[in-house]
């Protein structure tokens, strides 16, 4: 039995917590209230869909609420009791994903996998999603459901309200395969009498023993190549040596042709070299070295002098740059500085002698005197006024004894020396203002000049740092006029240093002429020397070329040319045979071939016989197992039937309070399932002359029966707008069944509807159901009514 459902922004619930009791348990509201939201939620937290979230028609992410407010996960809980054990099953949905938790007596059993929990879920309650729509739930408007279904196609429903539509599809694919066995036997034989026909299949022994004959062909012919490829190979070892004769003598001629003209133009070379150095034919190339080798030291030589005078002259050039930089920085600011410095000393000098610093001390030394002496006279008369002033105060507190002398005290008395003290008191005060103003006056020029000492020792200072100026700028003129001096004797120094390094290098030039002219006299000696050596070697390698010559007078060209002939007949020979070898194999190749499609033409007979004796076999058990098929989809209509029937008659035995209609069953009539009740006539159709209380009555027995036989270990009904079709007087008797009677076969009902005269109807709780739909709220879900007995 389920106790409780709780939903927390499920749909449009936000916040509602239902209790169920045993009887009849019932949801009264309009249309779009969300009562069926309560059922989906049971249906999902039992097993993990239901109807529109399993044809698609909703989305997980459907479920969390919208509106009126919009919120990130959704909760549902549904509570049951089975074999005196509670258990509650909650599912997530959060993310567009969903978890859940299986709980028994409150400890966690399963979670947070939904599969898992559902699949715990089905083995508590016995039944799976299926079979709770098909048995328990009668979904909206559905409760005469069977009484709907068009003549004919009742038994299709019925099949698949038991699940046993499986069995005909199962027999109708069992049929199929039967028939494509069928027709690859057929195929299949087909093929093997068309095979069987084919002449090639006859012939295999014939290309056996002619493959035979091809391959002893084939060594014949390679026995034959072998020995025209020795001859061949004979004949190319002949011909090879008389070409090497050939090429070697006709090399000889083309040698001695080539040196005789190298010789020639040799000799020619040496003549001409002669007549260049003609001059120097009396010198050795061992004099030439030598005068070179003087030449060279003298240049060398010359090329060191060349080198330090331009260095010297380089050294006396950067003494003139450093000389002339300072000749500027002498002038263009040294002086200038210096000239203005001197100017400001002599200013400074001559302030100092008009003020000297002594004089102006000595005035401070005086002004200080005199106005530590006013501050003292200062000091006196305040220190007066301030004994006045306490004297006064000791009279003032004092009785009629003198507090200085103990004489006796008038009060007279007292006033007379009160005010003598008084007096004195305004006339010290006057001393006071007039001395304060002179200490002021005296601080001020104290103060004047002790900032003209502090100028006259910033003087003194600057003067101090002055006193090298005049010593300075004799310095500097002097140092001008020395380098300027210095100037004038590098003038003349460079003049000579350029004169001498022109002198030295006009030296160079000619030393360096002598010296390509000893290096060329030299070389072209040298040549000479080359040449009469390459000459010796010329005419020593034609003699050679002569005895080379001589040995090979024996060559003959006809005896080379006769056996080319032979090597290409032995070629051609070797061709010849090599094709008749490939095109054996080609043959053979051939021959195999067609030896290979024979044997796979007979291996492919040899398998389609094999597959066709299997799929006889298989056909043979195909046929059997769909006759059994058959008799098990008839016997169990039967049982069914039997079953639904005499549930039936139990119930409506208890349901009917009238005697006129005393029977009631499920029958078959032209192939199909009718539902018929029995009066004095005998056996009527429920949806014939039957009155609407009759056929609603009828439906309901055949949904309780449905759900007692598909689901015996429940006894749950969920009954969803069952006054669909229905007339008032049938609402009303629908209501009394359900009130009064259903609990004897029933343990738990669940009415949803919108007809509230279903009031009357309930034995459990009672919820009213509303929500402003016109605005998006909440749904709103009232306790009507608590179980009662009755």
């Amino acid at each position: 039995m389920i106790t409780k459902v709780k939903l927390k922004n499920w749909r449009s619930h936000s916040d509602t917590e239902l209790n169920f009791a045993e009887g009849t348990n019932c949801f009264v509201g309009p249309m779009g209230s969300g009562k069926t939201s309560v059922m989906d939620a049971i249906c999902f937290a039992l097993f993990g869909t239901f109807l529109q979230l399993q044809q698609k028609k909703l989305k997980l992410s459907d479920m969390i609420m919208k509106k009126p407010v919009k919120k990130n996960k959704a909760e549902v809980t549904v509570f049951f009791n089975v074999n005196d054990d509670e258990w509650s099953v909650k599912r997530i949905v959060e993310n567009n994903r969903a978890t859940a938790e299986l709980r028994r007596n409150g400890e966690l059993i399963e979670g947070p996998q939904t599969t898992r929990v559902t699949e715990h879920v089905e083995k508590i309650l016995k039944m799976d999603y299926d079979l709770f729509t098909r048995a328990v739930y009668s979904q909206q408007n559905r409760l005469d459901m069977f009484l709907t279904i068009p003549k004919g196609q009742r038994m299709k429903k019925i099949d698949e309200l038991l699940a046993i539509d499986k069995f005909e599809k199962a027999r109708n694919s069992t049929k199929t395969i039967i028939n494509k066995c069928s027709s690859s036997i057929k195929e299949k034989e087909n093929l093997i009498e068309s095979m069987s026909m084919d002449e090639s299949l006859r012939k295999m022994e014939l290309v056996k023993k002619e493959l035979v004959d091809l391959d002893n062909k084939e060594k014949e012919m390679n026995e034959n190549l072998k020995n025209i490829v020795v001859k061949k190979d004979r004949v190319l070892k002949d011909v090879s040596h008389l070409k090497e004769q050939r090429d070697k003598l006709q090399k000889i001629n083309e040698d001695d042709k080539k040196f005789k003209a190298l010789l020639e133009l040799t000799e020619n070379d040496l003549e001409k070299i002669k007549e260049e150095i003609v001059d120097f034919a009396e010198m050795t190339v061992e004099d030439l070295k030598l005068e070179l080798k003087d030449k060279d030291e003298e240049v060398q030589q010359l090329s060191i002098n060349l080198e330090e005078e331009k260095m010297r002259l380089d050294d006396l050039k950067k003494e003139y740059v450093e000389d002339d930089t300072k000749i500027k920085l002498i002038e263009e600011d040294r002086v200038p500085k210096l000239t203005e410095q001197l100017k400001e000393f002599e200013e400074i000098n001559s302030k100092l002698e008009k003020e000297p610093l002594k004089k102006i001390e000595k005035e401070l030394d005086s002004r200080d005197k005199e106005i530590k002496k006013k501050q003292t006279e200062l000091q006196k008369v305040t220190v007066k006024i301030t004994d006045l002033e306490q004297s006064i105060n000791e009279l003032k507190s004092a009785g009629s004894t003198c507090p200085v002398c103990d004489a006796k005290l008038t009060p007279t008395k007292k006033s007379s020396l009160i005010d003598k003290r008084n007096n004195k008191i305004k006339e010290l005060k006057k001393d006071v203002n007039s001395l304060k103003p002179e200490i002021k006056k005296i601080q001020k020029e104290i103060d004047k000049l002790q900032e003209n000492i502090n100028e006259t020792k910033i003087m003194e200072s600057k003067l101090k740092e002055l006193e090298g100026i005049q010593k300075d700028f004799k310095l500097n003129s002097d140092e001008l006029k020395t380098l300027k001096a210095k100037l004038r004797v590098f003038e003349t120094q460079k003049k000579m240093f350029e004169k001498n390094i022109e002198m030295i290098d006009d030296q160079l030039k000619k030393l360096k002429e002598r010296q390509e002219i000893l290096k060329d006299i030299i070389k072209k000696q040298e040549e000479a020397d080359v040449k009469i050596k390459r000459i010796k070697e010329y005419k020593d390698y034609l003699v050679f070329l002569g005895v080379e010559r001589d040995k090979l007078s024996s060559f003959s060209p006809s005896v080379l040319d006769e056996l080319e002939v032979q090597y290409q007949t032995a070629l051609k020979i070797e061709s010849e045979i090599k094709t008749h070898i490939v095109n054996l194999s080609s043959l053979k190749e051939e021959k195999q071939r067609l030896l290979n499609e024979i044997e796979s033409k007979l291996k492919l007979l040899e398998d389609y016989k094999i597959e066709i004796r299997k799929l006889e076999a298989i056909s043979d058990q195909l046929k059997f197992l769909e006759s059994g098929l058959i008799a098990t989809q008839e016997q169990l209509r039967k049982d069914f039937v039997l079953a639904v029937n005499q549930a039936m008659q139990t119930i409506w035995e208890e349901l009917y309070p009238y005697k006129d209609i005393f029977g009631i069953k499920l029958g078959i009539e032209e192939g199909d399932y009718v539902l018929q009740l029995q009066d004095s006539t005998g056996w009527i159709a429920a949806d014939g002359v039957a009155s609407g209380g009759e056929r609603s009555m009828a439906v309901l027995t055949l949904r309780i029966a449905f759900s007692l036989v598909l689901a015996p270990q429940l006894k749950w009904l969920v009954l969803d707008e069952p006054t669909h079709n229905l007339d008032r007087n049938a609402v009303t008797e629908l209501g009394r069944i359900l009130r009064e009677n259903i609990t004897n076969f029933v343990d738990q009902v669940f009415l949803i509807t919108h007809d509230s005269s279903l009031e009357e109807a309930v034995s459990g709780y009672l919820y009213r159901f509303e929500r402003e739909k016109e605005k998006d709220g909440f749904s709103k879900v009232t306790l009507a009514s608590e179980p009662f007995n009755y």
